[in-house]
C-alpha cells in the first residue's frame, strides 16, 4: 500500500477530542493541504472529450446532452434517479428527457467522499473548525463509498447547490453569448432565450463559455413551495436499460481476449492452502492457469463453466486454525458473559436495583438471533485488467470505488488503478467489502496482460459472506401502578460489526467498545424511561461480520418492539396503546405510532386464528412503523395477509422510490425473520444455497400499503429503515394469533412454517 493510503488513513483514525484539539489549536485551518482540498466540487474543467464538467456532478456535451454523476452505487435502491432529481431541481432541467442520463463517475474526487456516512453528521447541522477538519480529512482520503443510508442525506445541500451553482455558470454564458441581461433570460429544459424567444442558445453551446465565468457565491437554493422536480414520483432513470437488456451488471462486463476464473476458497475460517493437488485438473481443455492465493484458489480458463468444473475437481490439503468456530457455542458464550454482567460497555442513568425493587411489577424475557447472509441474486464478482505497464483498470458491482481501489493497489506494483463501477444485483451492505476484489486482483496480477473476470459460486458466495452477526438479548423492566415502564435494563450480546470490518478491510483498529451498531436502536431508544441500563457484551471468533441491511437496528428492533408488547401484555393494555402512553407525546416515533393505527384501522384483537403485529422504529434518521395482519392455521402454517406500513423520513424526493423501498426492506425483513439462519459447525458454515437459506416468494408475500408522512425536515434515509420493523410486526402478530410467544428467530425454530397462496 502506499504511502499517500497510510498517510490519509492516519488522519481517518484520529478521534475526535484530537480532532477538536488540533482544530481548535488552529492547525492546519485556512492554510495548508487541507486548505486545499475541493469538498464542495463547484469548480469548472473540460475534459479530453471535448465535453465539460460545469460542476463535480454534472457534464455538458457539445451535443447537448446532460450527464449527471452519482458516486453512488446504484443497486435497485433508485440512488442515481433521486439523485438526479435533486440536480435537476436546481438546474432546471426535465430530468426525464431523452437528453439527460446519470452515470457512476470513473474518477475519484473529494467532492465525493462520503464523509457522512464516516462521521455520522448531518452537513446541515455542522459547523465550526472541527467539522471543518473532519470534512477535509476524509475528502483527503477521497474516501467515494455507499452505505448507511446517507446518499441523500449527505448531499441534500450539496448536490443542490452544484446544480444551482451549473445553472448560473451556463446563464452567465448565455447572457454573455446572446448580450442580454442574465435577469433577462428565459430557460426551459437546456436551452436559454432572449425575452422575445428570437434568439435560443443550447447548453451544449454553452459548455465552454461558462469555463470562463465566475462560479456565484450565496446562491438562495429554492424552497419546498417552489419545487417541481423534487417530491415527484420520477420513474427510475436505470429501469429502461435493465428492461431491454442493456444494462451492465458486474456479471455482465466483456473485454477483449477475456478471461474467467472460478474460485474455491478453504472451508473453515481461518484456514490456509497447504497444498494443491491438480491431478488432471490443470490439463483440461480450456484451463489456462491455477493460482494459489493462500486462502483460496482459482482456476483460470477460457469460460467460467470449465473453471468451475476445474477448480471442484482439485485436491486441496488445508492449514487448519488452533480453534474452529461454532455458532451454538458463541451464543453459550454470549449468555454466560450476560449472566455474569461481564459488559464490554455499560451505560446507565439512576440507580437500577432500586427502581426496580420499588416497581409494581417486573417483566423479563430472552431474545436470540441467528446469523445471516447477505444472499444477494448476483453474487459476488469483479473484472480486472492488469496491463503488463502495471496500469490496473477495475469492473466491479461496488459499494466503495475506493476501497476497491486500495484493494487493487496491495495486489502488486499497480502504477495507476481505475474503476469503473457497474450496476449491482443486491448489495445490502455485502458490496462494501473488498474481498472479492482482493482476489480478482491477485488473480489478474498473476495474469498480467489479459482481462480476467471472477465469479463466485452461489455455494462460495453463501459460506464465506460477511454476515448479519447473531445477538442475544436479556431484556428486564419494571412498571409503575399505572402500566408504565418505570425501570428498563437491557443487555445485549452480539459480535462487533465495526471490530470485525474495519481491520479486514481498511487496517484499522476498532475496540468493540466503540461499536456503536452493537445497541443502536436501544442506547437511544425513546422508551428508555428515566431509570435504565444498556449493557453490551462482545465476542471475539473467526466468523466474519459486517454490514446488513440496517445493521444493529434489524436485531435491536426485534428486542425492543417485542418486548415493549410483552410489556404491554404485562399491564394488561392493548399493545398500540401501551406503546404511545411509553413515548414521549411529540416524539416522532408517537406520530407515526398515531397515523399507523389510523390507517391500519387498529382496534384491538382479531380473534379466529387470527392477528395483529404492531412495530416502530427509528432507524438512519427515519422512523417506520408497520403493522402486519397473519393467520395461522392449526399446523403452526402462518398466511401474511397484509401489512401496513407507515414512513417519515422528513422532505420525500421520490414518494414512488421511497414507497419501494418501505416495500423492499419489508420484505428482506420478514424473509430473515420467517427462514434465514446461518450456522456455523467446526468452523464450516452449513448452509450453501437458496435450498437451504430460503428466500419469501411472492406468492407467500403480503399486500403492502404505504403511507408517507408529509413534512419539510431535512431528509433521512430510505434504503435500510423499512427493515428493522419486520422481524417484530411478524412475532407479535403470531402471538396475537396464538398466544405464543416468539423469542427466537427464525420463527420455523419454534415449528411455524410461511404459506403459500
Amino acid at each position: 500500500m502506499s504511502k499517500k493510503r497510510s498517510l490519509t488513513r492516519r488522519i481517518f483514525m484520529i478521534g475526535s477530542a484530537s480532532i477538536a484539539g488540533v482544530a481548535i489549536a488552529g492547525v492546519g485551518i485556512g492554510t495548508g493541504y487541507l486548505a486545499s482540498v475541493d469538498v464542495d466540487g463547484l469548480g469548472a474543467s473540460k475534459n479530453d472529450t471535448g465535453s465539460v464538467d460545469v460542476t463535480a456532478w454534472i457534464n455538458i456535451a457539445p451535443d447537448n446532452k446532460v450527464t449527471i454523476y452519482v458516486p453512488f452505487l446504484e443497486m435497485g435502491q433508485g440512488t442515481h434517479t433521486g439523485m438526479g432529481q435533486l440536480v435537476a431541481e436546481e438546474l432546471g432541467i426535465d430530468i426525464e428527457a431523452e437528453n439527460v442520463s446519470v452515470t457512476h463517475p470513473s474518477r475519484e474526487l473529494s467532492a465525493y467522499a462520503n464523509w457522512t456516512m464516516f462521521l455520522n453528521r448531518r452537513p446541515e447541522e455542522e459547523a465550526g473548525p472541527v467539522t471543518w477538519f473532519s470534512q477535509r480529512a476524509i475528502a483527503a482520503m477521497r474516501m467515494v463509498a455507499t452505505g448507511g443510508s446517507t446518499a441523500i442525506v449527505g448531499n441534500w445541500s450539496g448536490v443542490r447547490q452544484a446544480g444551482a451553482t451549473a445553472r448560473e455558470l451556463l446563464k452567465a454564458a448565455a447572457a454573455q453569448k446572446l448580450g442580454v441581461p442574465a435577469d433577462k433570460l428565459s430557460q426551459h429544459h437546456t436551452e436559454f432565450s432572449t425575452p422575445d424567444g428570437a434568439q435560443i442558445v443550447k447548453f451544449g453551446d454553452l459548455a465552454e463559455l461558462a469555463l470562463q465565468q465566475t462560479p456565484p457565491t450565496n446562491i438562495k437554493l429554492r424552497g419546498h413551495e417552489d419545487f417541481t422536480v423534487i417530491g415527484k414520483s420520477v420513474p427510475r432513470l436505470d429501469i429502461p436499460e435493465k428492461v431491454r437488456g442493456a444494462a451492465r451488471y458486474g456479471i455482465d462486463v466483456r473485454l477483449p481476449d477475456m478471461v474467467f476464473a472460478a474460485l474455491h476458497q478453504a472451508p473453515v475460517f481461518g484456514a490456509k492452502i497447504k497444498k494443491i493437488d491438480e491431478g488432471q485438473a490443470r490439463k483440461r481443455h480450456g484451463i489456462i492457469d491455477i493460482v494459489n492465493l493462500e486462502t483460496a484458489v482459482a482456476v483460470v480458463a477460457d469460460n467460467t463453466w470449465r473453471a468451475k468444473q476445474a477448480v471442484e475437481a482439485l485436491d486441496i490439503t488445508y492449514e487448519w486454525p488452533a480453534e474452529f468456530a461454532d455458532s451454538s457455542k458463541i451464543k453459550a458464550d454470549l449468555k454466560s458473559r450476560i449472566e455474569a454482567e461481564d459488559y464490554t460497555r455499560t451505560d446507565s442513568r439512576r440507580d437500577i436495583p432500586l427502581h426496580f425493587e420499588q416497581a409494581a411489577k417486573t417483566i423479563e424475557a430472552v431474545y436470540e438471533t441467528p446469523y445471516l447472509a447477505h444472499a444477494t441474486m448476483e453474487p459476488m464478482n469483479t473484472t480486472v485488467w492488469w496491463k503488463e505497464d502495471d496500469t490496473v483498470e477495475v469492473w466491479s458491482p461496488t459499494q466503495s470505488q475506493t476501497a476497491t481501489r486500495w484493494a487493487a493497489e496491495a495486489a502488486g506494483s499497480a502504477k495507476d488503478v481505475t474503476v469503473h463501477v457497474t450496476y449491482a444485483g443486491g448489495g445490502f451492505g455485502r458490496r462494501a467489502e473488498t474481498d472479492f476484489a482482493i482476489y480478482a486482483a491477485k488473480v489478474a496480477h498473476a495474469l498480467k496482460g489479459r482481462p480476467v473476470q471472477v465469479i463466485w459460486s452461489r455455494e462460495e458466495d453463501m459460506r464465506h459472506d460477511d454476515y448479519r452477526p447473531g445477538a442475544i438479548a436479556k431484556m428486564s423492566a419494571g412498571l409503575d401502578a399505572a402500566g408504565k415502564i418505570s425501570v428498563l435494563k437491557a443487555e445485549v450480546g452480539s459480535q462487533s460489526v465495526f471490530a470485525s470490518y474495519l481491520p479486514r478491510n481498511l487496517g484499522m483498529p476498532a475496540p468493540a467498545s466503540q461499536d456503536e451498531a452493537t445497541l443502536e436502536g436501544i442506547l437511544k431508544s425513546p422508551y428508555l424511561p428515566p431509570a435504565w441500563q444498556v449493557s453490551a457484551v462482545d465476542v471475539d471468533t473467526s466468523i466474519p461480520v459486517g454490514f446488513w441491511r440496517s445493521v444493529g437496528h434489524s436485531n435491536n428492533s426485534f428486542f425492543m418492539e417485542c418486548f415493549a408488547d410483552e410489556c404491554a401484555t404485562g399491564a394488561g393494555l392493548d399493545p398500540a396503546q401501551f406503546k404511545l402512553a411509553n413515548l414521549p407525546a411529540n416524539s416522532r416515533e408517537a406520530r407515526v405510532l398515531k397515523l399507523l393505527m389510523e390507517k391500519a384501522g387498529w382496534t384491538g384483537p382479531l380473534g379466529n386464528g387470527k392477528g395483529r403485529g404492531l412495530a416502530v422504529h427509528k432507524s438512519f434518521r427515519s422512523v417506520v412503523g408497520a403493522v402486519l395482519d397473519v393467520s395461522v392455521d392449526d399446523e403452526k402454517t402462518v398466511t401474511l395477509e397484509k401489512a401496513v406500513m407507515v414512513c417519515d423520513c422528513g422532505t420525500v424526493i421520490n414518494p414512488r422510490l421511497v414507497e419501494a423501498q418501505m416495500q423492499g426492506g419489508l420484505i428482506f425483513g420478514l424473509t430473515a425473520a420467517a427462514f434465514g439462519e446461518i450456522t456455523v459447525e467446526q468452523g464450516k458454515v452449513t448452509q450453501g444455497n437458496f435450498d437451504e437459506y430460503e428466500m419469501l416468494k411472492l406468492a407467500s408475500a403480503p399486500s403492502i400499503e404505504v403511507h408517507l408522512m408529509p413534512g419539510t425536515d431535512l431528509p433521512g434515509g430510505v434504503g435500510e429503515p423499512g427493515t428493522p420493523p419486520a422481524a417484530p410486526a411478524l412475532a407479535n402478530a403470531i402471538f396475537a394469533a396464538t398466544g405464543e410467544r416468539i423469542r427466537t428467530l427464525p420463527i420455523s425454530k419454534a415449528g411455524y412454517s410461511i404459506a403459500e397462496a
